[in-house]
């Protein structure tokens, strides 16, 4: 077997050589569940035969360790699968346009000081970040053609969201753990890479960590305190609050971006605007990806799963490895096993072409 690290938009050379090979399906499946996730048509493209819920939650329960020690948590759901969708910018929410339509007007309004006198900050909510909306879906264009676009706004982030996404940041998996799910799991000698490894819950905030250095360094945000509280319910309140006592204190305007029905009730009881994201439950069955989102995609998949596997041309793309640094995920980088025969030395020369050409365009 064959290795490349590579990071997340890197991994549009490796579908474009699988392309240029005049494979025009690859069929990515998780391979733990022995479970086809769907089919991706590279010549269109598009995803065709997304697995349906009642397939995929009988191949997780087939798959559930007999040992309790082991949480049920650990094992990758459906949700994860929509959210990978979701967050990679396949799935639009279910009022994007009109979420669109709102944000054109807000950035418009708070340009005219007659119709906005006080500066106007967008605050986000923990699921804001977990979803990547702001680096995914943005920038986004309403029905005449005008564009939105994420640094059209000024933002806030309170201490209390940043905290809940770092308290999850806390299980690896233990050799009984390993051990436990070998017994039960498809191709468990995968299983080696993920020893002392990341948990899947700590894996997915992770990707929110990405998400929150975007907000913070390329989007400016301001950091401002906040308490957190012993649980997600009053959790929820201690965020909208710390919106509220700085919005006040500084004579601002604040919008509430969220995904959570009961974080606009407590934005509204903190006297903020809250804008609220409507997340699709629904999953075609088949529908085009734009191409530039691809590797999104796959990035997210195998983070999410831990490794996903691209069947017909007998590649893995590991999301968590034996080794795999805190760097590696600052960098979003993944690891791609090729066979001996397989698309490796193909990839490699492209790679170390496009990192030298980048390389001289960064000086």
């Amino acid at each position: 077997m064959k290795e490349l690290v590579m990071s997340r938009r890197e991994l549009q050379i490796l579908t474009n050589a699988i392309y240029r090979g005049e494979t025009r399906y690859i069929h990515v499946s998780y391979p733990f569940y022995g479970t086809e996730l769907f089919t991706l048509d590279i010549g269109k493209p598009e995803l065709k035969s997304i697995v349906r819920p009642d397939a995929f939650d009988w191949a997780r329960n087939s798959k559930r360790p007999l040992d309790r020690s082991v949480s049920a948590d650990e094992l990758p759901s459906y949700s994860d699968l929509r959210n990978c969708l979701l967050s990679s910018g396949f799935l639009n929410y279910k009022n994007e346009q009109e979420i669109t339509d709102r944000l054109i007007a807000l950035r418009e309004d708070s340009r005219d000081p007659n119709k906005r006198p006080r500066p106007v900050f967008v605050a986000v909510d923990t699921n804001i970040l977990y979803d990547r909306f702001l680096s995914r879906h943005l920038p986004l264009v309403d029905s005449t053609g005008r564009t939105v676009q994420a640094g059209d706004f000024r933002y806030v982030v309170s201490e209390v969201v940043l905290l809940e996404i770092d308290s999850r940041v806390t299980h690896k998996y233990s050799r009984d753990e390993i051990r436990a799910l070998a017994q039960v799991f498809s191709h468990p000698e995968l299983l080696q890479e993920f020893s002392n490894g990341s948990g899947r819950r700590t894996r997915v905030s992770k990707l929110a960590m990405n998400e929150t250095e975007y907000l913070l360094t390329e989007l400016r945000a301001l950091r401002i305190k906040g308490t957190p509280a012993r649980d997600k319910e009053h959790n929820d309140i201690e965020i909208a609050q710390s919106y509220k006592h700085w919005a006040r204190s500084n004579d601002y305007d604040v919008v509430l971006l969220t995904a959570d029905e009961d974080m606009v009730t407590h934005a509204r009881a903190g006297e903020l605007m809250p804008l609220q994201l409507e997340i699709p439950f629904a999953v075609p069955e088949h529908a085009r990806i734009d191409p530039w989102k691809m590797s999104d995609l796959i990035y997210d998949l195998a983070v999410t799963f831990g490794v996903i596997s691209l069947d017909n041309e007998e590649v893995r793309v590991f999301g968590e490895w034996g080794g795999k640094s805190s760097t590696d995920y600052a960098r979003e980088h993944v690891k791609v096993v090729f066979p001996e025969e397989g698309k490796h030395d193909t990839v490699s020369r492209q790679l170390e072409i496009c990192r030298r050409v980048l390389g001289w365009a960064n000086g």
